[in-house]
């Protein structure tokens, strides 16, 4: 065996090694992403736990937020102090996840159920009164999002799941 074969032997044992390791590399960067989006779902997931937890817990939160996302101006001005920091995190929440779709990180039938739920409250009135106050503390492909939305029919108020009428 010459020194030329030898060289060739060894450049093509480089280059499947080489190729090898991208096939690697690919396989790792898929397995990443997956277990990223799982993150970001199950963080979203955690999140709205921890928004809806207080209300859970506090019959007379969960009043005035309701109170507060079906009539702005009828509700007290003790309903509004309670419920506004409740549906700036929410919404904040919704911007975020509104984000994550956008990036491609959040599956798109993870997104539908994300998607229906902004919808169902961007639409009550008291948050349509809320929004004009404060829509310029979220991005702007945020606000265009939810102000060209449309709303969902498929989901009941939470006041009529409440009270059984959907």
């Amino acid at each position: 065996m010459n020194l030329e074969t030898v060289n060739a032997i060894a450049q093509l044992t480089a280059a499947l090694g080489v190729i090898a390791s991208l096939f690697y590399l690919a396989a790792q960067i898929r397995q990443n992403t997956r277990s990223m989006r799982a993150v970001v779902v199950d963080s979203l997931a955690q999140s709205i736990a921890d928004v809806i937890r207080p209300m859970a817990e506090n019959r007379d939160l969960m009043q005035a937020f309701h109170t507060v996302i079906e009539d702005w101006h009828g509700a007290t001005d003790n309903d509004r102090m309670q419920a506004l920091p409740l549906i700036f995190s929410t919404f904040k929440l919704f911007e975020n996840a509104w984000f994550q779709q956008r990036q491609g990180t959040l599956d798109p039938q993870q997104w539908e159920g994300w998607d229906a739920y902004i919808r169902m409250y961007y639409h009550r009135p008291g948050i349509k009164d809320w929004w004009r106050l404060r829509r310029a503390a979220f991005a702007p492909g945020f606000r265009d999002y939810v102000e060209k939305s449309e709303p969902i029919q498929e989901l009941p108020s939470v006041r009529e799941l409440i009270r059984g009428k959907p």
